[in-house]
């Protein structure tokens, strides 16, 4: 694939020749053929465009005769903030359209897009393929992907449950990339197991692993013969293992970080600092935790990055202020709220207190903040990643392939930068999956602590459970995915939706597939080996990249009717707090008033964050 930068240069150009009339993008003549013709404009700034090219031109040799549809396609850069000109009015230009779920919301509530909500429903529309198989499948999606396109015009809530105005095309999962040959260097024996088939894979290999992300053993108690050995940050020999496809706790992937950052390791870190993610979401949402929750008494969302409220694992089947939970559900906001003015010793019995929203956040800044300097009255920072000062204007991947950095949390849109920069290099490098909360029998789950060492003093690695139920987090993280929608204004709906559901079809994501050309949406596809187990990838395990694709949401920045109310405190968090120049309650006495008062002037409500 070409490099990222050359692209965006070409695709301009591209674009430029489409507007002139100059470019047919790949149709296999310039003819429209017996069909109804529609244009289809399609993003490709972020992903390769040929896919779309050869989707396109398969369509019009196949399926489009038997549909009675042509297409001509067109490359354009993304256009989702001006969207009115091209989807309302009298003059239709396109007939599907990209839309970044960034503007979602707000451009199905100004009614740019056509409801897919009567396709859906009416199987009747449904295309099929030569042995009859229909191409669309609302169960083919994963919740995640498509909740960010639903939306109700008149109650102006927004997820799931809610009418359909878009059909999610790639998902910009984000992972964990890590150095490779670090970690080796490092002795890190790297394996790919997914938690629930551990048991099955020790059984078969007569190894021991134990269920975790990041482990060290010592060396009498090594899960399989042969591993080497080396010192851990308290000079004692341990095998050191790490998994790629179980998710780290904090203690876990802060003390990998540790070994990375020269602020722990001086005398033997390759790279100046362990980790870097500039995104606070995966530490929050592990415990149910957010920036903002709908608050029943006030009518209203309030800020709650700082909110102190626990957070509580529903261990066992039970109900609280008329809502079921069932055991893994983490308590919403609203019903954790209740519970603090409701004690109720009864439905205590079942349920585990996880860290606040504020102790999750706290640790995400203690991670870019100088090592020993205090991030509040009790907490001091890590030193093990670059604060946004010490960044500057490199980017996170630049850092990440400069050696600068061992692990970054980047989108699945990444692997082209990171694989170009690296292609002549002799370091080797994957991906794995974001870390989330786990607590473990034995061990104290404080971030700021030391990993116990399984087999010393009695500790077995186990995950900690009460009532039968695993003491562990959500996995989540947040992306930034596209959609097509039909246009409001399209003069073609119908054979609109014919080619849509072709383009998102099994069939025509394994063209994406094939390219590498980022994660399909189609659950079907992306969660079966044919995609995660195939050659020629950018990185070996796509299986990372097939799990997060699945629970990656929108972040803050896509909640409401525009950013403003984000735009003043993520400024100064990404600034003052995070550089360390800024106390939090500083931070919160200063934006969670202003902010608040923002929030009680929107009006899109969100299903998810009560």
């Amino acid at each position: 694939m070409r490099h990222l930068k050359s692209k965006i240069v070409a695709l301009s150009l591209t674009a430029v020749l489409a507007a002139a009339g100059l470019a047919g993008c790949g149709n296999p003549d310039g003819a429209a053929g017996n069909g109804e013709r529609i244009t289809f404009w399609y993003t490709a700034d972020q992903f390769n465009a040929d896919p779309y090219v050869e989707i396109v031109n398969t369509y019009n040799a196949g399926q489009g005769k038997t549909d009675g549809v042509y297409v001509k396609a067109l490359i354009k850069s993304d256009q989702s903030n001006s969207h009115i000109q091209y989807c309302t009015g009298k003059g239709s230009q396109v007939d599907l359209i990209a839309v970044n779920d960034r503007y979602a919301f707000n451009n199905i509530a100004q009614g740019f897009y056509t409801n897919l909500q009567d396709y859906v429903d009416d199987a009747s529309t449904y295309t099929k393929n030569e042995d009859g198989e229909a191409y669309f499948d609302v169960a083919n999606y994963a919740a995640n992907n498509l909740d960010r396109y639903r939306f109700n015009v008149d109650t102006r809530e927004a997820g799931e449950g809610e009418d359909l105005y878009a059909l999610p095309i790639l998902s910009n999962a984000c992972v964990l990339y890590y150095n490779e040959t670090y970690f080796e260097e490092a002795g890190i024996h790297i394996i790919s197991v997914p938690e629930d088939e551990l048991d099955a894979y020790n059984t078969a290999h007569g190894t021991t692993y134990a269920p975790r992300g990041y482990a060290e053993y010592t060396a009498a108690s090594s899960p399989e013969s042969g591993l080497a050995t080396s010192k851990n940050l308290a000079g004692e020999t341990v095998v050191k293992v790490f998994n790629n496809l179980i998710p780290m706790s904090f203690l876990e992937v802060n003390t990998l970080a540790k070994y990375f950052s020269e602020a722990w390791n001086a005398k033997s870190s390759p790279s100046k600092y362990g980790i870097l993610n500039e995104w606070w979401f995966s530490h929050g949402w592990a415990v149910g935790g957010d920036c903002v929750k709908y608050d029943e008494e006030k009518g209203q969302y309030v800020f709650t990055l700082g909110s102190e409220q626990p957070n509580y694992l529903v261990t066992e089947a039970l109900s609280v202020n008329g809502h079921d939970y069932a055991a893994g559900d983490i308590l919403t906001y609203r019903d954790g709220k209740y519970l603090a003015a409701h004690p109720d010793a009864e439905l205590s019995k079942h349920l585990y207190e996880l860290p606040s929203q504020y102790e999750q956040f706290r640790e995400f800044c203690a991670w870019s903040q100088v090592k020993g300097v205090d991030v509040d009255e009790e907490f001091v920072g890590y030193g093990i990643s670059p604060s946004p000062a010490t960044l500057g204007q490199t980017s996170k991947i630049t850092y990440f392939t400069s050696g600068e950095v061992a692990m970054v949390a980047e989108g699945a849109n990444a692997m082209d930068s990171i694989g170009n920069a690296l292609r002549n290099s002799d370091t080797t490098w994957n991906a794995a999956l974001m870390y989330t909360y786990r607590e473990f029998e034995g061990e104290d789950p404080d971030p700021s602590g030391t990993l116990a060492v399984i087999g010393k003093s009695g500790f077995e690695g186990e995950l900690r459970t009460q009532d039968g139920t695993k003491i562990v987090g959500k996995l989540g993280a947040s992306s930034i995915n596209f959609g097509y929608a039909i246009p409001a204004n399209s003069r073609h709906k119908d054979a609109a939706w014919k080619f849509l559901q072709y383009l998102t079809s099994e069939e025509a994501q394994r063209v994406f597939a094939k390219h590498d050309a980022g994660v399909p949406s189609n659950s079907t596809l992306v969660t079966s080996e044919e995609f995660y187990n195939k050659e020629n990838k950018k990185c070996s395990n796509y299986r990372a990249l097939s799990i997060m694709s699945e629970v990656c949401e929108i972040g803050d920045w896509s909640y409401f009717e525009n950013g403003e109310w984000i735009t003043d405190w993520s400024l100064t968090l990404n600034d003052d707090v995070r550089n360390g120049e800024m106390s939090l309650a500083t931070f919160f006495a200063t934006y969670e008033p202003a902010t608040d008062a923002l929030l009680k002037e929107y009006k899109f409500k969100l299903h998810g964050k009560e």
